[in-house]
């Protein structure tokens, strides 16, 4: 089960009831708007358990490479606090690649209009799929996550996160 907490706190975390806006019309860069800080607020879905409440504190910024370096903080009640840094990088229009510390092997972000499509694994034989949707305020970012272990859903996450700044 940690293994699949930890799957879902990699980027950022909503509320128990999904509503979900029309997307934003604009184009939506996560190299851009992971810039400076952000504020998830998400609620995890485990195949066995209760819903559990995570927030995630954020802080991007530019490597002098222009890698997207995105250090977070995760917090679940009743533990300690788990730190995450992401590393990503352009390789064309709409496409990025890079690590994060809880993940096995390349992180793969696909992004197309509004959304982006982040994938990658993690311990546990662990594959997870987030898909980010920008909204149509441009501050507000929907992140619907899914984990899976050999093809069935173990959790899911539903998170809005916020510009801070």
């Amino acid at each position: 089960m940690k293994a699949i907490a930890a799957a879902v706190m990699g980027i950022a975390v909503a509320g128990t009831a999904v509503v979900l806006a029309a997307p934003s019309r604009a184009s939506f860069d996560p190299a851009d708007y992971f810039l400076g800080r952000t504020r998830g607020e998400a609620v995890l879905h485990k195949m066995f358990g209760k819903p559990v409440r995570i927030t995630v504190e954020s802080v991007g910024r530019k490597a002098p490479n222009d890698d997207l370096i995105l250090d977070q903080v995760v917090r679940e009640a009743g533990k300690a606090p788990d730190r995450r840094r992401w590393v990503l990088r352009r390789v064309s229009a709409n496409r990025l690649t890079g690590t994060m510390t809880a993940a096995e092997g390349p992180v793969e972000v696909e992004v197309e209009g509004p959304g982006a499509s982040i994938r990658y694994r993690m311990k546990g034989r662990l594959k997870v799929d987030q898909q980010l949707t920008l909204q149509p305020d441009g501050r507000t970012v929907r992140n619907h996550m899914t984990v899976k272990k050999l093809g069935l859903r173990v959790a899911r996450l539903e998170e809005t996160i916020r510009k801070l700044d």
